[in-house]
């Protein structure tokens, strides 16, 4: 039996009547259908995004396959005269075949840059490094929390922001 021929079978044990039992023993029906759905789903592999935007360059080329890219990468990897173009993406794609395979296959998630708070020393109050609305930086004495900023954003600011860079804690949705 396959995936779609249990779904069909659990499909066929449904009650037809409308009382509450037959609700909720329709309830646990599909959730067995939902959990059958989910089987032999692969993962989406999850990458960073300068290696996403090379996927979605490439796949939107008709003339370009899977293996194609895989040779012209692993030649371009040891070749010494490379171009600069996406060579960041380019050498993590030669390293993880696998993680790209199954990105360019199942599709990917782009993985989240951490941001940071950057706390500004003092011994009365927090400080944080706060973007104004004109785009402006300004120190802020406060209670709560600053600019979320990447760890590229603080350093284009001021690379001696980054000794004072705390990282945001995710909150759970």
């Amino acid at each position: 039996m396959n995936k779609q021929e249990g779904i069909k079978e659990l499909e066929i044990h449904k009650m037809k009547s409308e009382d509450i039992r037959a609700d909720c023993y329709n309830d646990g029906i599909n959730a067995g259908i939902a959990v059958m759905k989910k089987l032999d789903e692969p993962q989406k592999p999850v990458v960073p995004g300068f290696v996403a935007e090379l996927l979605d360059y490439y796949r939107q080329s008709p003339d370009v396959d899977l293996l194609a890219l895989l040779i012209t990468f692993k030649d371009w990897y040891y070749s010494t005269a490379k171009d600069g173009d996406h060579e960041e993406a380019i050498d993590w794609l030669v390293k993880h075949p696998e993680i790209y395979m199954r990105a360019w296959l199942f599709g990917y998630e782009v993985e989240k840059e951490p941001l940071y708070y950057v706390k500004i020393p003092s011994l009365a109050y927090d400080m944080f490094l706060v973007k104004g609305e004109d785009g402006e930086l300004i120190v802020f004495q406060n209670t709560s929390c600053g600019t979320k900023f990447t760890e590229a954003e603080i350093k284009a600011i001021d690379e001696r922001y980054w000794a004072f860079a705390v990282p945001v804690e995710e909150v759970a949705e």
